[in-house]
C-alpha cells in the first residue's frame, strides 16, 4: 500500500486540519482490506458479498462520535446470488448520523450490463417518530418496457425505455464496471447506460467513461459516471476486479471487506 501524500482528487477530501483526516481513514480501512486479500477471495461458493465503510467527503455538520476516533458515519453492503441465470442482489445502507436506513432487493440477468428484471423491492426507514418514517416501494415492468412503482399502496408510472435498452440499477455498477472494464477503455466516449437510480428514479441519459490509472493509495483504474439527472460519481476498480473506492458529491465508499468468488 502506497503510502504517498498525493491522492486523487476526486476522492481527496482533506480539509485544514480537520481531524480525523479523510486521507487517513481511507488508507486505515483500505489497509484492514488487503491485509488478507488472498484469503479473503478464496471462499468457494455463489454468494459474492461487499462491505464498505461511508466516509462523508465534508466532515463539518456531521453528527458523530468522538472525531478524535473515526470519521465512518455508516456503511453499505452490497450482496448478490447467482440461481438459475439471475443475479440476486441485496443491498444494506445505513447512515448512522442521518438515522436512514435502506434495503433494497431487486435480480438481474446475468450478462456484463446486468439488465434489471422481474420485481424489485425498497424498505427505507429514519430515526424519526411520525408516520414518514418508514416507507416501501416496490416496482416491475410491463413488457420490459414501461416502470412502474408502488408506493405505500399508491402505484405510479416511473417512465418507459426502449425495449432494447438495458435498463440496470446504479447498485449493480459494482459488477458492471468490472465487467466492462476493458470496452470502457476502449471507447473514445464511453459506453451509454439507463439506470433505474435506487431503483426508483429512471436516468436514460448515462454514461461510463476511463478516467485514468494511479498507483497510490495503490494500483487502480478509474471510471467516471456521468448523466443527466445523476451527480458525478468515480469509481476505483483494483486489479483483482473489485471496487476499491466509490465516491460520489456527498460520499464516498471504501471497501473494508470481501467474501466470495468472482461476480
Amino acid at each position: 500500500m502506497n503510502a504517498n501524500n498525493r491522492h486523487h482528487w476526486s476522492f481527496d477530501y482533506n480539509h485544514g486540519a480537520q481531524n480525523p483526516q479523510f486521507i487517513q481513514e481511507l488508507m486505515r480501512t483500505l489497509r484492514s482490506c488487503y491485509t488478507d486479500t488472498d484469503t479473503r477471495d478464496s471462499h468457494s461458493g455463489q454468494t459474492v458479498k461487499h462491505v464498505y465503510n461511508i466516509l462523508p467527503n465534508y466532515w463539518r455538520g456531521y453528527a458523530g462520535g468522538d472525531p478524535n476516533k473515526e470519521l465512518q458515519i455508516g456503511e453499505a453492503t452490497v450482496e448478490r446470488s447467482k440461481n438459475n441465470g439471475l443475479w440476486n442482489y441485496n443491498v444494506q445502507y445505513e447512515n448512522t448520523t442521518s438515522g436512514e436506513h435502506l434495503r433494497m432487493q431487486f435480480r438481474c440477468h446475468d450478462g456484463n450490463y446486468r439488465p434489471l428484471t422481474d420485481n424489485w423491492r425498497v424498505h427505507i426507514r429514519n430515526s424519526g417518530d411520525d408516520t414518514y418514517s418508514e416507507l416501501v416501494s416496490e416496482g416491475h415492468l410491463i413488457g420490459d418496457s414501461e416502470i412502474r412503482l408502488r408506493i405505500n399502496g399508491t402505484e405510479v408510472v416511473a417512465g418507459t425505455v426502449d425495449t432494447l435498452t438495458k435498463l440496470t440499477c446504479n447498485w449493480a455498477l459494482f459488477d458492471i464496471i468490472p465487467a466492462l472494464a476493458g470496452t470502457v477503455q476502449a471507447s473514445d466516449s464511453g459506453i451509454d447506460l439507463v439506470l433505474l437510480e435506487d431503483l426508483e428514479q429512471l436516468r436514460p441519459k448515462s454514461k461510463i467513461g476511463f478516467l485514468e490509472s494511479i498507483q497510490t493509495p495503490m494500483p487502480l483504474d478509474g471510471y467516471y459516471l456521468y448523466g443527466a439527472g445523476l451527480l458525478p460519481s468515480y469509481w476505483w476498480l483494483d486489479a483483482n476486479g473489485n471496487i476499491a473506492i466509490a465516491s460520489t458529491f456527498f460520499e464516498t465508499l471504501v471497501l473494508r471487506e470481501k467474501r466470495g468468488g468472482s461476480a
